[in-house]
Order: C-alpha cells, then sequence, then structure tokens
C-alpha cells in the first residue's frame, strides 16, 4: 500500500513538470539591427560622409594601378630586359604606397564603426532586454554569434527591436 502511495505521488509530480511551461527562447540578427535602424543608418550616413571621398580616391588609384600593369603586360614582349624591370619596380612602388596609406584609412575606418555600432548596441540590449521581459522568454541569442543552424522565424525578435530603437530615436 506504501508503495502505491509513493508511486501515485511520484507520477503526480512527473506530471506537474511536464506541465510547467518551457522557457521561451529567442533570437536577435544584430547585424539587420545595425543596417535597418534609425540609428544604424545614422552611423551608415556618417561613415559615408567621412570616408565616402576618401573611399572613392582609393578605387581611382587602384583603377591606375590596374591599368598600369595591364598596360606592362601588353606591352612586355616589346620592351627590354631593363625597361620591364624598371616599370615593375615603379609599379610595386604604387602599390606598397596604396597599401600603406589604404591600411592606415581602413583601421581608421574599422575604429569608428567600432564607436558607431557601440552607440546602437547599447540602447539595442536594453530593448532585448525590456522586449524579452515582456514576452517572458528565458533565453535570447544573437543570430551571427550563437552558431545557430536553424531558427523558427516565429522566434525572430529582430523586427520589434528595431520598431523599439526607432520609436526611442525620434
Amino acid at each position: 500500500m506504501k508503495q502505491l502511495a509513493v508511486f501515485v505521488a511520484a507520477l503526480a509530480m512527473t506530471g506537474q513538470c511536464l506541465a510547467a511551461e518551457a522557457p521561451t527562447i529567442g533570437y536577435v540578427d544584430m547585424q539587420q539591427v545595425l543596417q535597418e535602424s534609425k540609428l544604424g543608418k545614422q552611423a551608415q550616413e556618417k561613415l559615408k560622409e567621412k570616408f565616402g571621398p576618401k573611399s572613392e580616391e582609393f578605387a581611382k588609384e587602384e583603377k591606375a594601378i590596374a591599368q598600369q600593369k595591364q598596360a606592362l603586360e601588353r606591352d612586355k614582349p616589346l620592351m627590354s630586359k631593363d625597361q620591364i624591370k624598371k616599370k615593375e619596380d615603379e609599379i610595386q612602388k604604387k602599390i606598397d604606397a596604396f597599401q600603406k596609406s589604404a591600411g592606415g584609412i581602413q583601421q581608421e575606418l574599422q575604429k569608428e564603426q567600432q564607436k558607431l555600432a557601440q552607440a546602437i548596441v547599447g540602447p539595442a540590449q536594453e530593448a532585448v532586454q525590456a522586449l524579452s521581459k515582456e514576452k517572458k522568454m528565458g533565453m535570447v541569442f544573437e543570430r551571427g554569434q550563437a552558431g545557430i543552424i536553424y531558427t523558427d522565424s516565429a522566434l525572430d525578435l529582430t523586427k520589434e527591436v528595431i520598431k523599439r530603437l526607432d520609436d526611442k530615436a525620434k
């Protein structure tokens, strides 16, 4: 009789455990938040204003170097070894100078991107936390960082986070 009572009690507890709701899980695509939110778009505009002209200048310089390489390849059969060597050295010097100046600008761009992204990430995290509490979520993952292979789009909080960020940015 005692064994039956213990069995019934264990069965009742199992039923209660199974009846309890599993924690809800969601995810946010922070890259999408950075690209589509008002704050993200403002940051992109700032970067274009600051680095756009330099980028165009580098593109022109890169194109000129490529044209010089093509001209050398085209004219090589007609040139002496000394002329070829001189032209190759000249092109290499331009490439080295280009890489040096472009590398400095690239580092400056990355620093600026990180600075602007941090200004967005803080408010985005606040929006995620508030949304998670409202929806009683146990966990929220960052889609690109969590190693997630498949997610149901119903778990995606990205659009709601962007909306909240945009509402705050007004």
